[in-house]
């Protein structure tokens, strides 16, 4: 999905929805390479947008207290290996995250967006952007810096408009 493509799947999923309603929940770990992407991108996020929260690895852990931010979106941001050029997004609903099972957080990540779909009847799902390696070492791939300034600033739009 181009970023084009993206920013109007996201005018249409927030359409008439208040900024104080979305949570953006960044997925990821910093001392991974390109893992990192979530939170990244959470960091970027913040002072922009009224609810962006970095839950490292484990998103179960944050459940209660995105319950108690009432949200009607909750968009998570996380990398995912779907086979695109590194820097490239695709949105995923939960039921589908099993089917790409790159994810480091597959598991945990589909059952907290299912069980945050259910407990706050919000409209969850997941922006996936390919990482270009994951493994030992802190830091983003250089190649990966624009896009994700750009998906940065698609998701601020999209959530101020």
């Amino acid at each position: 999905m181009d970023l084009e493509a993206l920013k109007k799947a996201l005018a249409s999923r927030l359409h008439g929805v208040r900024p104080e309603s979305v949570v953006l929940v960044g997925v990821g770990n910093r001392l991974r390479g390109d893992d990192a992407i979530g939170p990244a991108i959470i960091d970027m996020l913040k002072g922009h947008v009224p609810h962006a929260l970095d839950v490292g690895e484990a998103p179960e852990n944050y459940t209660s207290m995105i319950k108690r931010l009432k949200p009607s979106v909750i968009i998570f941001l996380d990398a995912l290996d779907f086979g695109g050029m590194p820097g490239s997004v695709t949105l995923v609903e939960s039921e589908e995250i099993q089917r790409y099972g790159a994810s480091t957080h597959g598991l945990s990540l589909e059952v907290a967006m299912d069980y945050l779909r259910l407990e706050t009847g919000a409209v969850v799902f997941l922006i996936g952007v390919q990482p270009e390696r994951v493994g030992e070492g802190e830091g983003l791939s250089p190649s990966l810096v624009k896009p994700i300034n750009d998906l940065a600033r698609a998701l601020i739009e999209a959530i101020q408009n």
